[in-house]
């Protein structure tokens, strides 16, 4: 279910919020409440929890969409 989503930083208190999309919470069966795995550095994931494993599994699209992400910046 690869995608590409531009959201905008909300403010909740005094921490910023962005909104996962609705197909990710629905292809991942996330309700209120449930536990993500957040990991960032230059750039964030959102793990569902017990879905650690798909960061190994995923690494050559993460890859990929970072080769996206570089042109475009270069475009």
């Amino acid at each position: 279910m690869p995608a590409k989503e531009q959201r905008k930083v909300m403010k909740h208190g005094t921490s910023g919020v962005v909104a996962i999309p609705k197909a990710y919470r629905d292809y991942h069966k996330l309700d209120p409440g449930s536990i993500v795995t957040v990991l960032y550095d230059s750039l964030l994931l959102i793990v569902p929890k017990g879905r650690e494993n798909l960061l190994q599994e995923k690494a050559e699209l993460i890859d990929q969409l970072l080769g996206q992400s570089t042109q475009e910046t270069r475009s």
